[in-house]
């Protein structure tokens, strides 16, 4: 193998594992956005009860207030009786009053059935509380982890980066460029090893001729695809 393919064969390794260094530091914003997202839930979750619970005391005082105003009302139809002569006046005032007592009655169940349902949230908010806490905990201990996985990723990464320019400045200037282009038209992946007489990048069949100078090991050889070098795997002659 000259020396030149050798070269061009570690650049490989160093760009495929920098290719997976990038494909998961890309991870990282999506992972940050799920854990802001389950506590965004968590709080969500809190706020609807709080505004629900409020919601319920607003109607309960509401329905409170017209239980009372019923009642002053069957009050004053009850002082009126004594006054009252006739019969058919009498009867209807009776009915008011039955009928105030009747609205007031339902009004007062409107009134149990709301403080039963603020009971029951009263006693569900510590555990969404509780749950936001837990959230918000998990959410910070990964966000520091996340963060000192990510720098160390970043700093293995600038050493490959090192690495790789260089293994650059080893190689004759024509396939340096050949190279540097490729690299940057092809998401840092420029070249690829022959894999069953196929190009590994686009998997396109290569010539015969192509794979006997592959064998050779002695030059630069490039698909006619994709445009990446290829490289037959050391082993394989």
């Amino acid at each position: 193998m000259s020396e030149e393919v050798e070269r061009l064969w570690t650049l490989r390794g160093l760009d495929e594992e920098a290719h997976a260094i990038r494909a998961a530091l890309a991870r990282y914003p999506e992972q940050r956005r799920e854990l802001e997202r389950s506590v965004a839930e968590a709080r969500e979750r809190l706020e609807r009860l709080k505004q629900h619970h409020g919601e319920l005391q607003k109607q309960r005082r509401d329905l409170e207030r017209e239980a009372t105003g019923l009642s002053e009302q069957e009050r004053k139809f009850q002082s009126q009786l004594p006054a009252v002569k006739k019969n058919e006046e009498y009867t209807a005032l009776l009915h008011e009053i039955e009928g105030a007592r009747r609205k007031r009655s339902d009004l007062e169940t409107a009134i149990l059935e709301r403080m039963d349902e603020e009971e029951k949230e009263q006693k569900q908010r510590p555990v969404l509380e509780q749950a936001l806490q837990a959230a918000e905990r998990e959410s910070a201990a990964r966000a520091q982890a996340m963060a000192a996985e990510e720098a160390a990723e970043r700093a293995k990464l600038e050493r490959l980066e090192a690495a790789r320019l260089s293994e650059l400045e080893h190689l004759p200037a024509t396939t340096r460029a050949r190279y540097e282009r490729v690299h940057a038209s092809r998401d840092g992946r420029a070249v690829m090893p022959i894999v069953k007489g196929a190009c590994g990048g686009c998997f396109r069949a290569q010539p015969p001729q192509v794979l006997q100078e592959a064998r050779r090991r002695d030059r630069m050889l490039s698909c006619d695809g994709c445009g990446r070098l290829m490289v037959l795997p050391p082993g394989q002659e």
